[in-house]
């Protein structure tokens, strides 16, 4: 485990609590269109650009796996 890499980025999931601006909303699902991440909010027609939404970081944990050939 010691060439284990861990990487650290906001998981926008359905359900999961953000803040915009000093709101508490909900996201509601996530496109990639256009090489751009969309994130909807519930009770809101628009999507919103990630960079302006606050969420604690995700720790991801990766790591090589051999081939199981």
């Amino acid at each position: 485990m010691r060439d284990a890499a861990y990487y650290y980025m906001p998981l926008f999931s359905p359900g999961a609590s953000v803040m915009l601006g000093a709101r508490h909303e909900t996201v509601s699902h996530v496109v990639v269109r256009r090489c751009a991440l969309m994130v909807y909010l519930q009770g809101h027609e628009n999507p919103v650009h990630p960079e302006s939404l606050k969420l604690e970081p995700t720790a991801f944990h990766l790591t090589r796996r051999p081939d199981k050939y």
